[in-house]
């Protein structure tokens, strides 16, 4: 085909006009000074109506990981530096695959072990501690994602501290491995009552109460090559080869308004795949790392793309323009032999088109002008969104995938697994985080159900290096009909019971229960292409993680996790008493297990009936545009917008380079 400068004078025409509108639309957009704000604020007040009354002080994080596992410390300080007893109500994020096994309250010179209970009787508890004058606290699982923590009786001039313990298992890919630490809790409409859904926002200085610490400690067998943090200006220092630390202080507005990001490499092939083993509770656990073939040559066959971005008020500004980024990286790598449509979605849904169109560079021009049209407003309507995009017709006999770019504020979680479940056979849905602090359990479980994968941008800058990522996805799978074999050696409750089709250069990770002896070996098989391929360990190589419980949490997390996924889609009184069962067992954060703890003192005299309450406000995320009381918010071009025309130009560039232009 044609492609500028060398084209026909109308198709020239045309193009130049697309990028011209685009360049009009990106001045537009940056030479916006206020806007009507759609997003709520609440200045939350005590008795007195003195913001100091809002008791959070401190979030001080230490995580230490060796090997693939991280054990995660996280301890909340709270003081009441008002005049009388208060109970506060905190709302904070939590990762999707943490295992949160212990909670420790500290009043003065009293320490209190949490104790795990079924989720109503520790509500039952804590309320009863709190009626009689004894300091309580709660911790309650509202998301897999989002973590309630109630305490009561908190007396003027107290300092209550609070520890909450967790393990989780690290991923790795292309032979990095990523951790990610959940910060702030976002917003969330909800589709049926036109609302939001949140604790109060800090605002402007008042960020300033709250300080955060972050600790690291990474410990590796052989050398660690480097180790960065993408999401803060952290200090990585390097004790030896094989010890690095990263660490960070701040305020809400420096460091609690972002989740934590960071990445590290470890040096040559010595560690790839394994398998490790514990023992607890009279019980032997297994973990097996399982690594696929590296560098195998995947055809890129003709598929259809349907991009479905979320243009809602919570995406409006900095959010909206990674989203814009990434959507031209996405776009630009299309061949010409697929077929696109774009659909932009907020309280309504508007399509670019009514029908696929071909990936031609008129058209993906286009295509970006449309995205460029809008700014952000509105409700964030995903689930109708995805109803409209299913029910559109497609492209006969070609691969159809849905790629969703969100924030993913909302609180319709459960019903959106469940259509992408219901419609399973008509496309694989892949899902972007955008921005600082998106709802990962949103992104992740629309990936899962959908059988393809998720991803996250920050920032504009990491659109080219996650777009890369994407291309890959969509090709074909590295391994298809994927087993996985216990030769020689006897286990029970394996997690995960089936594989999915391989996409990712990534290892399959197992886990399960033994008996016996440290016999046999563990295999991958599968199809790489045409042809068999087969991976194996034997449990006689196994790490011995001696008296550790990392094993034990993290298989009944990864239980759990199942079970409560068939639960969303055919809820049941056995699936409910089963995830109970284990989070008592195992001492494990579940939807319908909680940790109370309760001080033997009766510390508030006059009992705990008639306490203030006060929600502790949480910092917006970094990027949000928040608006006080209706009034408009002056709007200031973050550093990283000034490279958004650059990524257009880039955008058009490759689509010429990769047609041959």
């Amino acid at each position: 085909m044609n492609c500028f400068p060398s084209f026909s004078s109308r198709r020239s025409f045309a193009l130049l006009r697309h990028l011209a509108l685009l360049c009009a639309l990106l001045s537009a957009s940056w030479g916006q000074e206020s806007w009507d704000a759609e997003l709520p604020y609440f200045r939350v007040e005590g008795a007195t109506g003195a913001l100091d009354l809002l008791p959070l002080k401190s979030v001080d994080v230490s995580i230490e990981i060796v090997g693939t596992l991280a054990e995660v410390e996280l301890v909340q300080t709270y003081a009441n530096v008002g005049g009388e007893a208060i109970e506060a109500v905190y709302v904070f994020p939590g990762s999707t695959c943490s295992a949160v096994s212990a909670l420790t309250m500290r009043v003065g010179d009293r320490v209190v072990e949490a104790e795990i209970q079924e989720k109503r009787q520790a509500r039952r508890t804590y309320e009863v501690a709190k009626a009689e004058g004894k300091t309580a606290s709660l911790l309650e699982q509202e998301r897999p994602n989002v973590f309630q923590m109630n305490l009561a009786n908190i007396l003027p001039g107290d300092v209550v501290e609070v520890t909450l313990r967790y393990t989780e298992w690290l991923q790795r890919e292309k032979g990095e491995y990523a951790f990610e630490l959940p910060l702030v809790v976002g917003p969330r409409y909800t589709e049926t009552e036109v609302s939001w859904v949140e604790n109060p926002r800090l605002v402007g200085e008042a960020g300033e109460g709250v300080k955060y610490g972050i600790a690291v400690r990474i410990r590796s067998a052989v050398a660690i090559e480097r180790a960065v943090c993408d999401s803060h200006e952290a200090e990585v220092s390097f004790e030896d080869g094989q010890t690095v630390g990263l660490s960070l202080e701040g305020d809400a507005d420096s460091v609690g308004n972002r989740d934590f990001r960071m990445r590290y490499r470890i040096s040559g092939d010595a560690v790839k795949s394994g398998v490790w083993v514990s023992e607890s509770g009279g019980e032997k656990y297994f973990m097996a790392s399982l690594e696929p073939p590296l560098g195998v040559g995947r055809k890129r066959l003709p598929r259809e793309y349907f991009f479905v971005v979320d243009v809602s008020g919570s995406m409006r500004g900095f959010p909206l323009d990674t989203a814009k980024a990434m959507m031209e990286a996405l776009v630009a790598r299309l061949d010409d032999t697929d077929r696109f449509n774009v659909l932009l979605f907020s309280g309504e849904s508007e399509v670019f088109s009514p029908a696929p169109v071909s990936a031609t560079v008129e058209n993906l021009l286009a295509a970006v002008e449309f995205l460029y049209g809008t700014r952000g407003s509105g409700g964030t309507r995903l689930l109708p969104a995805l109803k409209t995009v299913y029910d559109m017709p497609g492209e006969a006999g070609i691969s159809r995938n849905i790629v969703v770019l969100t924030d993913g504020y909302v609180t319709v979680e459960d019903r959106v697994f469940d259509l992408i479940r219901s419609r399973l056979g008509e496309a694989n849905v892949f899902a972007c985080g955008i921005g600082s602090a998106p709802n990962r359990f949103l992104i992740e479980g629309m990936a899962k159900v959908g059988q393809g994968e998720p991803f996250f941008v920050a920032k504009p800058e990491e659109s080219e290096r996650v777009a890369n990522r994407f291309s890959e996805y969509v090709s074909e799978p590295i391994l298809t009909d994927l087993k996985v074999i216990f030769d020689g050696v006897e286990v029970s409750e394996v997690e995960p019971v089936a594989l999915p089709d391989l996409l990712a250069e990534r290892p399959v990770v197992v886990f399960g229960k033994y008996v016996g002896d440290l016999t046999g070996e563990i295999v991958l098989s599968g199809l790489l292409g045409d042809s068999e391929y087969r991976a194996a360990k034997r449990m006689s190589e196994a790490v011995n993680l001696a008296d550790s419980r990392s094993l034990e949490y993290v298989w009944a997390r990864e239980r759990i996790r199942r079970i409560s996924d068939y639960n969303g889609l055919w809820p049941s009184e056995e699936r409910r008493e089963e995830i109970t069962r284990l989070g008592l067992k195992h001492s494990l954060l579940t939807h319908y297990t909680s940790f109370v703890a309760v001080d033997k003192v009766v510390r508030n005299r006059e009992g705990g009936d008639g306490l203030a309450k006060i929600a502790q406000p949480l910092p917006s995320p970094q990027g949000m545009q928040q608006g006080i009381g209706g009034s408009s918010v002056p709007v200031t071009p973050e550093p990283e917008m000034w490279a958004l025309m650059g990524l257009v130009l880039v955008a058009v560039s490759w689509i010429l380079v990769r047609r041959g232009c």
